[in-house]
């Protein structure tokens, strides 16, 4: 009877002690993200708010823009670009370019990137999950969101839903590809 009580509680212990280890991983990768983003909002907090302000401007006056569809299929752009996105859509107004949003090839993928502008420079990049249908940025939809000041990625907001292993891994790829990318598109719809 000891024998059973004993091995009982040992089985219980275990199954908890295990179980308690599974969920911390889970809980500190939420935790990391979550201090991650309230970090970012501390030391960032004004410059966020005043991208965000440039973003919704720049929603409101996108149906009184200039807008331009270029074909990345054709002769245009170069490989990368043509093998990743089917076309784009340039948003100008008589400062210049103010959103670029790219689509992929149809049967590919939903996922399509915005990248809103202010005197050349990328500000704030979106990556939406199933933005393929999507005129404008769009809250509700699941996707990334990257807020830049002076080339720097200062917040990066994932509403995904997705798993990364290595989130911070991921946020520094951002920060080297995403400017990259804008600035690529930026000059291939006429930027300077």
């Amino acid at each position: 009877m000891n024998t059973k009580i004993l091995s009982l509680t040992f089985l219980v212990t275990f199954t908890f002690t295990f179980m308690g280890c599974n969920n911390s991983s889970e809980t500190k990768t939420d935790q990391t993200r979550v201090l991650a983003e309230s970090d970012s909002i501390k030391d960032y907090g004004p410059q966020i708010e005043d991208i965000e302000k440039r973003k919704a401007e720049i929603e409101k006056m996108a149906a009184v823009f200039s807008k331009k569809e270029i074909d990345l299929r054709g002769t245009t752009g170069n490989a990368s670009l043509k093998q990743k996105w089917a076309k784009m859509d340039v948003y100008s107004d008589s400062s210049g370019i103010r959103k670029i949003k790219v689509y992929p090839h149809p049967g590919v993928s939903q996922r399509s990137e915005e990248f809103y502008f202010d005197d050349g420079k990328m500000f704030f990049t979106f990556i939406a999950d199933s933005g393929l249908h999507k005129e404008n940025y769009d809250e509700g939809i699941a996707g990334k969101e990257f807020h830049f000041l002076n080339g720097k990625l200062i917040r990066y907001y994932d509403r995904s839903g997705e798993k990364e292993a290595n989130p911070e891994e991921q946020k520094k790829i951002y920060e080297l590809k995403l400017p990259a990318e804008a600035r690529e598109l930026y000059l291939l719809a006429g930027g300077k």
